[in-house]
């Protein structure tokens, strides 16, 4: 299937942006949705949020603040942006097409504020100086205890709520879902069970719920579940091992033994906050009370109605700038070779990988000042020669659970090692600690009940209501400049000299070099991390009901139901359409005759003969094969495009997993994908199968023409599971840039595998289509100029099965000399002229200076390895 041209307007709105409806009522909303969004998961038929429906392009989710919080569907022209959240770390740009981009390094917010239940405003523009500090945690706020800092996953809160007749009831709940100044008439649940009993004052038996608009005026938290994540290490280790996890569950007086610690983005306003004043004098309150002769209960809180933000922004090129959020939009997917003033980064030159800090980048150009701390020296490089994050090593000295990558980020948390240690790992790798115990990932419901640590936790929280106490300690701030936290802080900065500046919880700055450093491993990170890799888990099984509606997203990037049932879209290919077995056919009518049965009673428990290579043509020698220049320029290539060898070779990517046995119906399925592939490959594709192993495959595939790809070899390696053609074929791409780095291709959301209706075939095309096509000229310039590295690698060292492939084709049908000529012509047009307008209908129009860099390096390889083989 070939890509579809789509035509977008610009992004005018991100996630938590502040708009304003256009119109009478004007009435501010936080944005939710983006119809730009990357949404994984299709929706369902039946939809039971309105909120949730497909978006289409210019479309956005809006929860308004007034009328209860109303949530809608609106056009984003019916919207102006009022303000912009941004925090310190992010990454922003001046527009869409701007090609440099920068770090947030401060962000400072005023905001306007109202009473939050009855809605009086307070004049001007009120500032954090204005605030008290909270003083409760909320989940996802770090807490310490002991030399340890944990997370809080989970609140019990006891709300206090008023009725429309002025009633006082006391509301216990697990999850937090109140806040202060909420109104409704579906806050109190109807009174059943236990719920009936603490409510036992206000409603009487058999009653039903009163027909009013209820108010919460305060909530308190009065059970905290704190996942504990990792000790300090500044203490000894022999002491660290004898300090146990704290307990789970604090409440009453236990919570004063916790210290609260926060970060710069929890500091600051965002709208729907609620804040209270340093100052109330002249400012309104509510007061409540059951009847006249209870003493009245005030409510002195605030909420942030609108805020207005100003940023500190660094760009790539050195500059500083304070800026509104506003005038610039949010850089969500950076480029992997970006990088800013400060970064931590592995210079990959042809000799050896060097630990580099950046000074500068300019962006148009590509080209990056970086200081080398072995020599002090300042170096201009090409940043297609960087790595910010640490995955061009192809042996890797750690695995992605120890670090993230290379040094450190504005905003991360850091443990602070003793002076004269160090985090045991070489600059600028910097690992990471946290661990979230089993107990958290415990089932919240079991058999339509709370289960597990929550089942406990709301035992607790009950038990504090009906005792009738609201009595608990205040859990402890830290003492500004008192030194006691000296272990953990934030990144605040990154200085040129490699230096890491942080803040401690005390407010306390320090400068520590990069080895000194460990990164806290999020505990909600850690959970949002697993529920993803669940949900890939469960997707597992393909097999899936016949009958369920498939949702597929159209030209236009809207979601639509598959009338087609998922069909693979038709080509327009003629050899493909005519396969000779007249009992298949790959385009619309699907595999006949195929069983649909998966039982694992047609399992063959002795190892199965792997299909018959019949009308398979047998592999002539590749010496006379296509030796003119004709086929060095592109128009035919005259070799075997598919062939079934004895072996699997060593260096497939799926080689070690374990032989799939595979069932009758496998065997038949893959004879019949066999004869379509030995008759309808293009000629830019060819592929390799195996007796030995009938489950893998490996496929090597041509750039295409006017593509950034093209003369390079991407070379592809497939597995197929016992289950297929049930479940699609898993792909696993070598990336060969500057040494054995990999990937995994996925295919695009209109790819759907149906097992009637798709094929290998169409799975190897697609790729071909799908991936290696013309993208935004700046991705075009790196892709053509790593992919000319693919040339070298494959050169260098062969891959197994496709080695005489390789070696005919850029040897002895000259595709080397046309990659070299080329590519030496790119060169001296950017160098020496303008582009053309001719030359803007090319994939690759001209080069930055450092793409120039790195393609003549490795031009230089190039030409040694073809003088070599002339010689």
């Amino acid at each position: 299937m070939h890509p579809k041209g789509r035509n977008h307007p610009p992004a005018k709105f991100y996630q938590q942006d502040i708009v304003q409806r256009i119109g009478p009522d004007q009435s501010l909303g936080i944005v939710l949705r983006c119809w730009h969004d990357a949404e994984d998961v299709p929706p369902q038929t039946v939809l039971t949020d309105p909120m949730m429906r497909p978006l289409r392009p210019g479309e956005v989710g809006v929860s308004f603040l007034a009328d209860g919080g109303e949530r809608e569907i609106l056009p984003e022209s019916e919207l102006r942006l009022i303000d912009r959240s941004i925090q310190p770390g992010d990454f922003c740009k001046r527009s869409i097409d701007d090609v440099q981009s920068g770090v947030v390094t401060n962000v400072h917010v005023k905001g306007r504020i109202e009473h939050v239940i009855s809605g009086e405003t307070v004049e001007g523009w009120t500032t954090l100086d204005d605030l008290e500090t909270r003083l409760d945690a909320e989940i996802g706020d770090y807490v310490v205890h002991d030399d340890w800092i944990g997370q809080v996953i989970e609140l019990f809160d006891e709300s206090l709520i008023q009725s429309s007749n002025g009633q006082l009831v006391k509301l216990p709940e697990l999850s937090s879902r109140l806040s202060i100044g909420e109104k409704g008439n579906d806050i109190i649940p109807p009174p059943t069970g236990g719920m009936y009993n603490l409510f036992g004052s206000f409603f009487s038996a058999g009653s039903s719920r009163p027909d009013s608009v209820d108010t919460v005026i305060d909530v308190k938290h009065t059970v905290y579940a704190v996942a504990w994540l990792a000790v300090s290490q500044m203490i000894d280790s022999a002491i660290a091992e004898t300090k146990t996890r704290p307990q789970k569950f604090w409440s009453g007086k236990d919570i004063g033994k916790l210290t609260l610690i926060r970060g710069r983005s929890d500091l600051e306003m965002r709208v729907g906050d609620r804040v209270r004043l340093k100052d109330n004098t002249g400012h309104p309150f509510t007061r409540h009370c059951r009847n006249d002769t209870d003493e009245p209960f005030e409510v002195r809180l605030f909420i942030v109605t609108e805020t207005e933000t100003t940023l500190d922004v660094l760009w790539q090129d050195g500059t500083k700038e304070i800026v509104r959020s506003t005038e610039v939009i949010p850089y969500l997917n950076p480029d992997e070779y970006d990088s800013w003033p400060g970064d931590h980064v592995v210079w990959k030159s042809e000799e050896n990988r060097r630990h580099a800090i950046v000074q500068s980048v300019n962006a148009t150009d590509r080209m990056a000042k970086v200081l080398l701390p072995d020599t002090n020296t300042i170096e201009l490089v090409s940043v297609l020669e960087l790595d910010p994050h640490g995955t061009s090593d192809p042996n890797p000295p750690f695995p992605q659970s120890v670090s993230d990558g290379l040094g450190v980020c504005r905003g991360d948390f850091v443990f602070i090692h003793p002076d004269g240690a160090t985090n045991g790992f070489l600059k600028p790798v910097v690992p990471k600690i946290g661990e979230v115990e089993p107990w958290v990932r415990e089932n919240p419901i079991v058999d339509g009940q709370l289960g597990g640590w929550r089942k406990e936790m709301a035992r607790i929280g009950a038990a504090i209501t009906t005792e009738g106490s609201w009595e608990t300690s205040m859990m402890n701030h830290p003492v500004l400049n008192s030194g006691n936290f000296t272990w953990i802080g934030e990144v605040t900065e990154l200085k040129l000299d490699g230096t890491i500046e942080v803040t401690h919880p005390d407010s306390t700055v320090e400068i520590y070099p990069l080895q000194r450093l460990t990164k806290l491993y999020d505990g909600m990170e850690q959970l949002e991390t697993a529920l993803w890799e669940d949900d890939g888990d469960s997707s597992d099984d393909h097999s899936g009901d016949e009958s369920e509606q498939i949702w597929s997203m159209d030209e236009d990037s809207v979601w639509q139901p598959d009338l087609n049932e998922g069909d693979w879209e038709d080509y327009e290919d003629d050899e493909m359409q005519s396969v000779e077995d007249d009992s298949i056919n790959v385009v619309s009518d699907g595999w006949e005759d195929e069983p649909m049965n998966t039982s694992t009673d047609e399992t063959n428990t002795s190892t199965p003969e792997a299909p018959l290579a019949q009308n398979i043509r047998p592999r002539p020698a590749l010496e006379g094969l296509g030796t003119t220049d004709k086929c060095a320029t592109g128009t035919t290539l005259t070799w075997n495009r598919f062939e079934i060898l004895s072996s699997a070779p060593l260096d497939h990517a799926f080689i070690s997993s374990p032989p799939a046995q595979p069932s009758k119906s496998f065997l038949s399925r893959l004879t019949k994908e066999y004869r379509v592939l030995s008759t309808s490959l293009p000629d830019t594709i060819i592929v390799r199968a195996y007796e030995d192993r009938t489950d893998l495959l490996r496929s090597l595939i041509i750039g295409p023409e006017n593509t950034p790809y093209e003369d390079a070899p991407m070379m592809i390696d497939w597995m197929l599971d016992s289950n297929f053609p049930h479940s699609p074929p898993i792909a696993h791409f070598h990336s060969w840039t500057n040494g054995n780095g990999r990937g995994t291709w996925s295919g695009d959301r209109d790819e759907i595998w149906s097992a009637a209706r798709s094929s290998l075939l169409q799975a190897f095309v697609s790729i071909q289509g799908l991936v290696l096509v013309k993208e935004p000229r700046l991705y075009n310039e790196k892709a053509y100029v790593l992919s000319r590295a693919f040339v070298r690698r494959a050169l260098e060292v062969p891959p197994g099965s496709l080695d005489s492939e390789i070696k005919w084709l850029y040897y002895d049908n000259h595709r080397l000399d046309k990659v070299l000529r080329d590519a030496r012509a790119l060169i001296k047009k950017s160098t020496t002229s303008q582009v053309k307008e001719a030359d803007q209908e090319l994939a690759v129009p001209r080069l930055t200076a450092g793409g120039i860099i790195t393609l003549e390096r490795t031009l230089s390889k190039l030409q040694l390895l073809l003088t070599n083989r002339s010689s």
